[in-house]
C-alpha cells in the first residue's frame, strides 16, 4: 500500500539525510561500529520502503532530488535493489566529476552482496567516466571482488589519475601482490602527480616493501593532502627511537596544530601527554587536544567528568570555548565532526593524568588505553571508534600477514532481504 503524502514527503527528505549522517559518522571519533550499524539499518529500511512503494505503483523515488547530498546514493542503490538498469545507466550518464558523487556511487555499488551488485560493478568498470570507473574499483576492493591482473594493469596505466589512484588503493588495501604488476607500481613512485606518487608509496609499503618508508618523510613534515594518512603509515614502520625523532620533527615543522595533535595521538607516546594538555588550554584546539588525550588513554572525556563546569550566566566563556567554527575557516585541516567533540578542562585533564600516568608504561605506544600488540589492535579494529579503527587497521596491515585495510566509509555485510 502506498504511503500517505505526508509520510512520502518525510521519506523523500529523510532517506538522503540518513546517508549524510552515516557518511559523516564514519569520519568521527564520536562514533563506534554499533552506531554505524544503526545507520546502516536505518538506510536499509528507507530503501525497502522505496522498493515497496515502487512495487505498489507509487513513485516516491522520482521526487528524491538525486543532485542533493545523499540523493544520488538513494537513487543508485534503489536502482540496484530493483534491478532498474535503465535508471542506473541514466544516473551514471549524468554523473559529474564531483568526488563526492563518486563516493556515493562507490557506496551504492558496495551496499549489497556481490551476488546482487556484480553486474552493476562490471558495467561501471567498463564505463567511459573516470569517476565511475574509480568508484567501481573502490567498491570491488570493499566487496572483495578479484579483478583480473590484466585489468588491474590497465587501470594502473590509465590516463586519468583517479583511476590509477583507485587501482593503487585496491592493491594496497587487499594486498594484491602480483609480481608482474610490481614493476608498473614502482614506476609510479616517481609520478609527476602527487596523488599517484603517494598512493604508489602507500601500496608498496602495504605490500611489504618497508625499505620505501623513507619516501614518506616529506609528506609528514610538509603539509599536503596526504599528510594525515602519511602519519598513519609511517609510525608503525619505525622503532621507538625513530618515532620519537619523527614526533619532534613534526612538532617543530610549519604544520597546523590540528596535524600536530593528530601526530601526537598516532604516536601513542605518553611522554607528550603534557604537551597535549597544554593545547587543551587553548580554546581553538581544546576539542582536538581532548580527542588526542582520549586516543592515547582510552578514556571518555565526558564520562570521566573532565569537561569544565560553565555557569548559565557565563555565556561569554562558553562562546569563547566554542569558537571552533571560526578556527575551521582559518585552518584547512579542520574537519566538520570537530564541533561535536567535548571541550575538556586542561586542569581536569592534568589532574586525571597525575593520578593515572603510572598505569602507562613508558617506552611503548598506546592506543585507546592499550599498548600496541596484535591482539589489542585486532580488538580496536573491530570495537574502537572510527578514527581508532582506521589507525589500528593500518598498523595491523603493515605489520602482520593476513591483515587488510578497509575503507570504513564503504559498507560490508548489508543483506538484500
Amino acid at each position: 500500500m502506498a504511503l500517505s503524502p505526508w509520510l512520502a514527503s518525510i521519506l523523500r527528505h529523510d532517506a538522503p539525510h540518513a546517508w549524510v549522517l552515516r557518511h559523516n559518522a564514519t569520519h568521527s571519533s564520536r562514533f563506534y561500529p554499533m552506531d554505524i550499524a544503526r545507520y546502516d539499518r536505518q538506510l536499509n529500511e528507507y530503501l525497502h520502503l522505496l522498493e515497496y512503494e515502487a512495487l505498489d505503483g507509487a513513485d516516491t523515488l522520482s521526487r528524491v532530488d538525486h543532485e542533493t547530498q545523499g540523493g544520488l546514493f538513494i537513487h543508485l542503490t534503489s536502482a540496484i535493489q530493483q534491478s532498474n538498469w535503465e535508471h542506473f545507466i541514466t544516473l551514471l550518464s549524468e554523473l559529474s566529476d564531483d568526488s563526492e558523487q563518486g563516493e556515493e556511487l562507490a557506496q551504492s555499488l558496495a551496499w549489497f552482496p556481490v551476488s546482487v551488485t556484480y553486474s552493476f560493478i562490471q558495467y561501471a568498470l567498463e564505463h567511459s567516466s573516470p569517476v565511475v570507473q574509480a568508484a567501481a574499483i573502490n567498491a570491488s576492493a570493499a566487496r572483495g571482488v578479484d579483478l583480473p591482473v590484466a585489468e588491474v594493469a590497465s587501470y594502473l596505466g590509465a590516463q586519468d589519475h583517479r583511476i590509477t589512484i583507485a587501482a593503487l588503493r585496491y592493491l594496497g588495501n587487499r594486498k594484491y601482490h602480483v609480481d608482474q604488476l610490481m614493476s608498473l607500481v614502482n614506476t609510479l613512485l616517481t609520478s609527476q602527480h602527487e596523488g599517484v606518487r603517494f598512493n604508489a608509496i602507500r601500496a608498496v609499503l602495504l605490500l611489504g616493501d618497508r625499505e620505501r618508508v623513507s619516501l614518506l618523510q616529506s609528506y609528514v613534515t610538509q603539509a599536503c593532502e596526504y599528510t594525515r594518512e602519511a602519519i598513519q603509515l609511517i609510525y608503525p614502520l619505525f622503532d621507538i627511537a625513530q618515532q620519537e625523532a619523527l614526533t619532534a620533527s613534526i612538532l617543530s615543522a610549519d604544520l597546523s596544530p590540528t596535524i600536530k595533535l593528530y601526530a601526537l595521538a598516532v604516536s601513542g607516546n605518553t611522554g607528550y601527554v603534557p604537551t597535549i594538555i597544554e593545547w587543551a588550554s587553548q580554546a581553538d584546539y581544546a576539542r582536538l587536544a581532548g580527542e588526542s588525550f582520549a586516543f592515547i588513554t582510552g578514556i571518555d572525556i565526558e564520562e570521566e567528568n573532565l569537561c569544565p563546569v560553565i555557569e548559565d550566566e557565563d555565556e561569554s566563556e562558553l562562546q569563547n570555548l566554542d569558537n571552533i567554527n571560526v578556527r575551521r575557516k582559518q585552518d584547512p585541516w579542520a574537519q566538520a565532526y570537530e564541533s561535536d567533540l567535548p571541550i575538556p578542562s586542561a586542569e581536569r585533564l592534568q589532574a586525571w593524568w597525575s593520578s593515572h600516568k603510572e598505569e602507562f608504561k613508558k617506552g611503548q605506544r598506546w592506543i585507546a588505553g592499550k599498548p600496541y600488540s596484535q591482539e589489542n589492535l585486532n580488538t580496536i579494529a573491530t570495537e574502537g571508534n572510527q578514527r581508532q579503527q582506521r589507525l589500528a587497521e593500518m598498523a595491523l596491515a603493515l605489520s602482520y600477514p593476513g591483515s587488510y585495510v578497509h575503507d570504513l566509509t564503504l559498507p560490508v555485510g548489508i543483506s538484500i532481504g
